[in-house]
């Protein structure tokens, strides 16, 4: 499985990396939205983690709206340090299908990566 994880954080990509390679999956990383909206074709992800607040113009949510204007269907996962009230009904409404929050919990990530694991 090919997962895109967008965040600016060297330390968290390199533990979803880690994860994802225990599994036997490919991870590719963008640190801003505009490259993660102009490289999801090319790299052709099955699931996408997001962080909501990354490098550039684009927040991670106006990435997720964009990639779901655009007809894209494939499983999104906001990640998050903000675990305020609402902050999970906002990611779900701006199509999100799942929400994580920061610091990265190793098990539900785990758990995450398996659910959406492609057959």
């Amino acid at each position: 499985m090919k997962i895109m994880y967008v965040e600016d954080n060297p330390a968290n990509i390199s533990l979803v990396m880690r994860i994802a390679r225990m599994g036997g999956h490919q991870v590719v990383s963008f640190s801003n939205g505009e490259a993660a909206l102009s490289n999801h074709d090319k790299e052709n992800p099955d699931l996408i983690f997001m962080d909501v607040q990354i490098e550039g113009r684009l927040s991670g949510l106006d990435v997720v709206r964009g990639l779901r204007a655009r007809g894209v269907k494939k499983p999104i996962i906001a990640v998050t340090a903000y675990a305020m009230l609402g902050d999970k009904e906002r990611c779900i409404e701006a199509g999100c299908d799942s929400y994580i929050s920061k610091p990265l919990p190793i098990t539900e990530l785990v758990e995450l990566v398996q659910r959406y694991e492609v057959e």
